[in-house]
């Protein structure tokens, strides 16, 4: 991958730490600040990400919700079909299955 060289101003003990870490793990300084480079996009990468999907999620629960409630409570039915009888306290009207 091609590189520019880019010169960075880092406090005196950071540069020290990475010149340390760097020579525990066999690689380089530059290799260090590449790597947290990519680490710190990617984490804004992921915020946005999951700012994204609380949106969709947030759109996608209003939009059920609009299809469970715009025709009236759930509730209203159930005893008419669980029970046999409406919401009103009245007899509902049973169905009759045709012989065939």
């Amino acid at each position: 991958m091609p590189s520019t060289k880019t010169t960075l101003y880092l406090p005196d003990d950071l540069r020290l730490r990475l010149k340390k870490a760097a020579a525990e793990r066999g690689t380089t300084v530059s290799a260090l600040i590449a790597e947290g480079a990519e680490l710190v996009l990617a984490r804004g990468q992921m915020a946005r990400d999951k700012q994204e999907l609380t949106e969709r999620a947030a759109r996608a629960w209003e939009k059920l919700r609009g299809g469970l409630f715009s025709h009236g409570a759930v509730a209203d039915d159930v005893d008419a079909l669980v029970y046999g009888v409406a919401a009103t306290g009245k007899p509902a009207r049973a169905t009759r299955r045709r012989k065939k």
